[in-house]
């Protein structure tokens, strides 16, 4: 048993398979500027850490070693006042807080996993959720003998950079369900012109065909595969034709012969029948003594109304299409 047909328009399949390309395109597109944004977006708040790192070193390295925790409490408060900045602290060399954006926290000891760097880090923290929260900048104050005399530790939220990535991708969600919704109305628009009049046409041409004109020929209305369909279609239908006409042709010439010999039979069964009522066949010498000639040009008569009834019958048929 055959497989069945799947069903569905051309118009519906070319939608289809334009929806899934474009999405296949726009998931490779959007996963490709995903992660270039977010990388993006990661330089921008690495650069806005590092740049407020590298301001608050040369400042607490000049105050710490002049003694001033004022003017260093009041630089942390300056810091904090940038936008993102979860906190800022000034450590000691021996790891103890001397300023903060937190006044509780200055005095208290620092702890890290593996001690105080001995150079610029930088890392995520997490909130007390285990999300995401933030990068987490360390860099060593300096002295200009070129010794280690403290720490500057600034968090920066990582929430508006988040928010720049979500609203990225909701961007891109709309943007390719436009997409998807356009690509599927103009394929059924272009489905529709391109290849709803080429089918019409052929559909129309079978059914001249089938109701027996083979004069009809399908209009090739562009030179691409459908017109080539249609010039095959055509070609076929005249080849078709061409059959059809030596069908009537042979039908003809058979009429003629079949006539010929039924009115041949005809005439000597007739002399035949004479001769036996009259006993002589006139100026025809024909021997009537054996019956089996008479019961051979009975059959020949038989066979040729036989014949010529056939022919009738094939010479009606092939004349009911126009060629």
């Amino acid at each position: 048993m055959g497989k069945m047909a799947k069903t569905g328009s051309i118009a519906s399949k070319m939608s289809l398979y334009t929806a899934m390309l474009i999405t296949f395109l726009m998931v490779a597109v959007g996963t490709a500027n995903y992660f270039h944004t977010r990388v993006l977006v990661e330089s921008q708040a690495h650069e806005k850490g590092w740049s407020i790192v590298r301001s608050s070193t040369s400042f607490a390295a000049e105050h710490m070693q002049a003694g001033n925790p004022d003017l260093l409490r009041e630089h942390m408060q300056h810091v904090l006042a940038n936008g993102d900045i979860s906190y800022a602290a000034i450590i000691n060399a021996a790891g103890k807080i001397v300023s903060h954006t937190d006044p509780g926290q200055i005095g208290k000891e620092t702890s890290l996993d593996g001690g105080l760097p001995a150079q610029n880090t930088v890392s995520v923290y997490t909130d007390a959720a285990g999300k995401r929260a933030g990068y987490d900048f360390i860099a060593p104050i300096i002295t200009k003998g070129g010794s280690v005399m403290g720490y500057i530790r600034l968090g920066i939220d990582s929430q508006r950079y988040e928010k720049i990535i979500r609203d990225f991708l909701m961007h891109l969600l709309y943007i390719s369900l436009a997409s998807i919704l356009a690509g599927i109305m103009l394929a059924r628009v272009l489905a529709g012109q391109i290849l709803k009049q080429p089918i019409q046409d052929l559909k129309e041409a079978t059914e001249h065909i089938a109701a027996g004109n083979f004069t009809h020929r399908a209009p090739v209305r562009q030179l691409d595969e459908l017109g080539g369909l249609a010039l095959a279609f055509n070609s076929m239908t005249g080849h078709l034709a061409n059959l059809f006409m030596s069908v009537r042709t042979s039908a003809a010439e058979l009429t003629k012969s079949t006539q010929v010999i039924l009115n041949r039979s005809q005439e000597f069964r007739n002399l035949a029948e004479n001769a036996v009522r009259e006993g002589t066949s006139g100026t025809t010498v024909i021997d009537l003594s054996n019956r089996r000639q008479m019961e051979a040009l009975q059959d020949i008569t038989v066979s040729a109304k036989k014949v010529h009834r056939l022919v009738d019958r094939l010479n009606a048929l092939s004349l009911q299409f126009k060629v």
